[in-house]
């Protein structure tokens, strides 16, 4: 887990502000609780953590709780985006992330499935290649 930076609560809340402003406070022992189970996975499941189960598990986990009065599901998306900004990763745009987030949300989602998907629509690939490949300019 070296190296990876994870969200704090006060970073969803902020996310989750941001998106509807006027929302109310969040219920603080189920943000707690999705953060938990992220937290959970890392310290049980380190092996297999890798930064798409990690974002897989915020997305899942925060969407499922239902912390906030509104804006879940973009929560839920938002802070897995910033999440794996704050590590150097982008998702690229696609149709198959907002099905992947409802997914998540109605509880049709498992972490291993929901990372590989993310890793698929992200700059994973592109910069581990330029990585590999930088030696042959």
């Amino acid at each position: 887990m070296a190296g990876i930076r994870l969200l704090t609560i006060d970073e969803v809340i902020k996310i989750q502000k941001r998106t509807l402003p006027n929302s109310g406070d969040p219920h603080m022992d189920r943000l707690g609780g999705a953060l938990g189970r992220v937290d959970t996975l890392i310290q049980y499941d380190s092996e297999n953590a890798d930064l798409f189960t990690i974002a897989s598990a915020y997305l899942i986990s925060i969407a499922k709780a239902h912390a906030f009065n509104d804006a879940n599901k973009r929560t839920a998306f938002q802070a897995t985006c910033v999440f794996l900004l704050m590590n150097r990763v982008v998702l690229l745009p696609s149709v198959w992330l907002v099905k992947l987030t409802i997914l998540a949300a109605i509880g049709d989602a498992d972490i291993k499935s929901t990372a590989t998907t993310l890793k698929v629509l992200s700059n994973y690939k592109n910069e581990l290649l330029q990585e590999t490949h930088s030696g042959y300019n």
